[in-house]
């Protein structure tokens, strides 16, 4: 019952966030000026995607290969290619790849536990780095402090309360490729902003980061498609031009897809080298 109270309200969320995205886009934006420009450094942002994907993909692989006994660098490359799952009509697409690596032989519970523990483990930081930053972007070096010992937190939270058969999942090593993560990912936003002439670029990329994390929670649409935006352009509504805002979020929507598809293509060509 709790579940369909849950799938009840992402329906709700991610319908209002289209409702919000038509009337900014009938109310706010000029679409005969929609202009697709790729900044100079888009390039650059891509590849730290891309690096932001390996590192998700290492934190998994180390997450689940301990107790499953499946090859380091398989699991490593399924989470990979699993990347371009979440543009699929199945909410949660990638862990449906990450699921076919060895289907027959995976423990079907331990699988879902340790997804929903990723999720929560990225969730909870990308939330918490975004709130902190957003509230005091002034002092990064304090933002940083309060947000990995949020985690750490968490981390030991539920080592000690969990079901112990999945209690040791999380280890310093394991942690720390989520922490890359999210870290990686807050500096190629910082610097798609930057370049896009931000003055307050980690502001606006703190915003994201926490819009990122609300829509893989709420959303009932892959990527988070659109819940996302709305997050996005709510939050900061008003300090640039509409029209100008929704380009770059655009761009930078379709920055993240290559990205994935980069990331799907690596994973393909190595695992059918297997040396």
């Amino acid at each position: 019952m709790n579940n369909r109270y849950f799938k009840l309200i992402q329906v709700i969320v991610t319908s209002l966030a289209f409702y919000y995205l038509y009337n900014f886009f009938r109310n706010e934006v000029n679409t005969s000026e929609l202009n697709l420009k790729f900044e100079t450094n888009s390039l650059l942002v891509i590849i730290l995607f891309f690096l932001v994907n390996n590192f998700h993909s290492f934190g998994w692989s180390n997450l689940y290969t301990k107790e499953q006994g499946f090859n380091y660098r398989d699991t490593y490359l399924f989470a990979m290619k699993s990347h371009i799952g979440k543009y699929s009509f199945v909410k949660f697409g990638n862990f449906f790849i990450r699921l076919s690596q060895n289907y027959e032989q995976t423990k079907k519970k331990d699988f879902l536990a340790k997804a929903v523990l990723e999720q929560s483990v990225l969730v909870i930081f990308g939330i918490s780095f975004g709130i902190f930053y957003v509230l005091s972007a002034s002092n990064a070096v304090l933002i940083i402090v309060l947000v990995v010992i949020l985690n750490f937190l968490f981390i030991y939270l539920f080592n000690k309360f969990i079901n112990k058969k999945i209690r040791n999942s999380i280890e310093i090593k394991t942690f720390s490729f989520y922490i890359a993560t999210v870290f990686l990912q807050f500096g190629a936003l910082s610097l798609y902003f930057n370049s896009a002439g931000f003055d307050e670029y980690l502001y606006f990329a703190g915003i994201y980061l926490f819009s990122s994390a609300i829509s893989i929670v709420m959303s009932v649409i892959p990527a988070g498609l659109g819940v996302k935006e709305s997050i996005f352009i709510y939050v900061s509504n008003g300090i640039l031009d509409s029209t100008f805002f929704l380009n770059l979020l655009i761009e930078l929507r379709i920055l993240f897809i290559i990205s994935d598809f980069l990331s799907y293509l690596y994973s393909v060509m190595l695992l059918k080298n297997k040396n």
